[in-house]
């Protein structure tokens, strides 16, 4: 699927290409439940596993998963590596001048959380451990606050484990798969944040109208025949 972008930000123009019109290269991260899931033998699952497979399914597409850390996610589809990226990827400026969105399919809380121990001192008085390339890391940027990114969110959570940090930031409230890291380290949600975005949505190469205008018209079918919902209420 052909794909010219012109990237200011880098000053570069780059040529971005995969292997066929009906070929698509999903770039993802695992794990990010309930976005993303993966078992022991490898398969994956999840909300936006299944909405990008159903997606598949009614545009057409042949499509294949490649896994990359989350910071990977948007460089790689301007570098070409990917021809679209998901998993819980939000709409936002920043983004948007790098890659283009299709209409957002998901709109989550936008309470995150900081982590810790009780007693453990507020985010401007803290070292806090975050993943890398997420809007959490882009906050703790913004605010000026004392931080090491981390490429998981699972380092993340190792280096808060082990004393390599304060506070731990990020996606953190309802998440029974770190019921037991919360149990073992005696955390808890400590100090709450506001994250506006617009959405969650499917990332293309800027510029890719042709693409991003066939993934839309399978999600508003979706949306029409009451699939997302049924997904939805699956995984939420």
């Amino acid at each position: 699927m052909a794909c010219l972008a012109s990237v200011s930000a880098l000053g570069v123009a780059l040529v971005l290409a995969s292997g066929g019109d009906d070929h698509l290269t999903i770039g993802t991260e695992v794990p990010f439940p309930p976005y993303l899931v993966q078992a022991e033998d490898g398969a994956l699952s999840g909300f936006d596993h299944d909405v990008m497979a159903e997606v598949c399914t009614r545009a057409a597409f042949d499509c294949d998963w490649q896994l990359a850390t989350f910071d990977e996610l948007i460089p790689g589809v301007m570098e070409g590596r990917f021809d679209v990226v998901l998993g819980g990827m939000a709409i936002t400026p920043e983004r948007l001048e790098k890659v283009d969105f299709t209409d957002p399919y998901h709109f989550a809380d936008d309470t995150e959380w900081f982590i810790g121990p009780p007693g453990a001192p507020v985010p401007d008085r803290a070292r806090t451990a975050v993943q890398a390339g997420t809007l959490h890391e882009a906050f703790l940027r913004q605010e000026g606050h004392d931080f090491r990114a981390y490429p998981t969110e699972t380092a993340a959570l190792r280096a808060l484990t082990e004393g390599g940090a304060d506070l731990a930031f990020g996606p953190f409230e309802n998440r029974p798969d770190l019921a037991g890291l919360f149990a073992a380290g005696g955390f808890q949600l400590l100090y709450d944040v506001h994250l506006a975005d617009e959405g969650t949505a499917i990332a293309v190469c800027k510029g890719n109208d042709a693409l991003r205008t066939r993934l839309n018209g399978a999600l508003q079918a979706m949306f029409d025949d009451g699939t997302m919902q049924i997904l939805e209420t699956r995984w939420f």
